[in-house]
């Protein structure tokens, strides 16, 4: 009885959640197209097409490249927690949730850090460094890296569970 309220109330907390990240997930892709995007188009529109023109775009293409990771992160966090609102509580949806968001942080992360930079000033658009040192983009690439192992845990857990199971 106990065990079947604390599901139950899982996965109430679970559907809350998702809702949640789902409105927070649109929100910030509408704000990333509309932040990254709006000036460059407003430029392209009114100056006409031209190098520069599209240069800026091509710019906040590649400024958006990590801010594209972490947001595919997110949708992949509310995808899981769909299939925990449904009563999938155990298995492979939360070792595939972590394998998938520790990779897209750790990716997001990486790029953000040392292709950026390195992409501008390709196009001409230098940044003044090669390299970004930014902690918070460090710090969630060591979390999406964290959330990788914890996952090949998870999934070596349930290996020996499943031997276990053989065995007894």
């Amino acid at each position: 009885m106990v065990i079947e309220l604390a599901t139950v109330t899982i996965q109430h907390r679970s559907a809350g959640l998702r809702r949640f990240v789902t409105s927070l997930c649109i929100l910030l892709i509408v704000l990333l197209l509309l932040e990254r995007f709006g000036f460059a188009l407003e430029q392209l529109v009114h100056n006409g097409p031209g190098r520069q023109s599209f240069g800026r775009l091509a710019v906040q293409m590649i400024h958006a490249l990590p801010e594209a990771s972490y947001l595919l992160a997110l949708w992949w966090i509310r995808q899981a927690l769909n299939a925990i609102a449904q009563g999938e509580l155990y298995g492979p949806t939360i070792q595939h949730m972590l394998d998938r968001v520790g990779l897209m942080l750790a990716v997001g992360a990486f790029v953000s850090v040392f292709l950026v930079p390195g992409l501008c000033r390709v196009l001409g658009y230098d940044p003044g460094y090669w390299i970004a040192y930014d902690v918070s983009a460090l710090v969630l690439g060591a979390i999406g890296l964290s959330l990788k192992v914890i996952a090949d845990v998870l999934r070596h857990a349930a290996g020996v569970q499943a031997e276990l199971d053989g065995i007894f």
